[in-house]
């Protein structure tokens, strides 16, 4: 790839997704996390050396190493469920092992570990481990601990797991309605320009493992400005919100439509190749061409011009998408309400 192409494709690739950003919120948690639990246990491994207790001072050892390895491997890339699965059956061990030992005093550690468990883990894994993590804590308090203050601790903990759980529902809930905000066109209800260059990017990627044809037809609704001048900005609105509804019914359901500009449309076709793509952008002009679209009370009529192209091999989507957009050009050039297809 040569500079043109890097500096053609630094601006698209700049933009972060939502699931970017919560997932790089998610690594400085687990980060911090780590860090957090090895600055803590260290102290407290020195202190069960000094008291003699080897068993627990080993532990402790091996925990503060795995801690400090995941922290620095969770600086530079996401951690595998597996990893913090491990992290946390460490931290819960260890706060069985103080439970059963020092009583009260090691319960209170649960606390923590019960909150490590649930926001460190995927939600159902999460779920599964804070449950058994609950019975086994509560089964060594039994035996170590007065009954009055099993009750209590038990309680308390209980309430902890639910308040958690609760909490890492609503973040969930939060996040799937912040990244629809973030993706999704207020005006159509379509994907927008963000969720495009994502989606090209696993196109592309599907593409390079199955083979598999992928077309894009980049559609523009024709003398638009004009129209939107004469009548105003809301009946332009309007004529888009009518415009978007036909395209998404006209095209299949495993086509994906987004609104990438103004009055300009984009439909992703999977398992299709250009004469494919072309026919259906053909199909599509004929359907705006005859539909009647309501401005003001009265009807009005619009075309359509459209550009379509086939992913080639090694070929980056930039390229893909520039090539789709000049037939598209091409098709305005020709006198509109035309498809142009490579």
């Amino acid at each position: 790839m040569d500079a043109t192409q890097k500096q053609k494709q630094q601006p698209i690739n700049a933009q972060s997704t939502t699931e970017d950003v919560v997932s790089l919120f998610t690594r400085k948690v687990a980060n911090r996390t780590q860090w957090g639990a090895f600055a803590v246990v260290l102290p407290l491994a020195i202190v069960q050396g000094y008291a003699e207790n080897w068993l627990m001072t080993a532990w402790l050892t091996a925990f503060c190493c795995y801690s400090l390895s995941l922290a620095l491997i969770s600086r530079h890339r996401n951690l595998r469920q597996i990893q913090l699965l491990a992290f946390v059956t460490l931290l819960a061990i260890a706060a069985c092992y103080s439970t059963f030992i020092n009583g009260i005093n090691g319960f209170v550690w649960s606390f923590p570990v019960m909150a490590s468990i649930v926001f460190l883990l995927r939600r159902r894994l999460a779920i599964i481990t804070a449950f058994c993590f609950y019975a086994l804590i509560t089964g060594v308090a039994v035996i170590a601990m007065p009954l009055d203050l099993v009750w209590r601790g038990s309680l308390s903990l209980g309430a902890v797991l639910v308040l958690t759980l609760t909490l890492l529902v609503l973040l969930e809930r939060m996040q799937t309605s912040f990244t629809q905000l973030a993706t999704t066109d207020t005006l159509t209800g379509l994907y927008n320009r963000k969720r495009l260059t994502s989606e090209l990017d696993s196109a592309l990627a599907r593409y390079r493992r199955n083979q598999q044809p992928v077309s894009l037809v980049i559609c523009d609704i024709d003398w638009f400005k004009p129209l939107n001048d004469k009548f105003g900005h809301l009946q332009g609105d309007r004529l888009l919100v009518q415009a978007a509804q036909l395209i998404q019914d006209s095209v299949r359901n495993t086509d994906t439509v987004y609104r990438v500009g103004g009055e300009e449309f984009l439909v992703l076709m999977s398992d299709t190749d250009r004469a494919g793509a072309a026919v259906a952008a053909e199909k599509l002009r004929h359907q705006f061409a005859a539909q009647d679209f309501k401005l003001k009370g009265a009807e009005t009529r619009m075309t359509l011009s459209a550009g379509v192209a086939q992913l080639k091999n090694d070929e980056h989507w930039t390229d893909w998408l520039e090539r789709a957009d000049q037939r598209l050009y091409q098709a305005k050039a020709a006198g509109r309400n035309k498809v142009v297809s490579d």
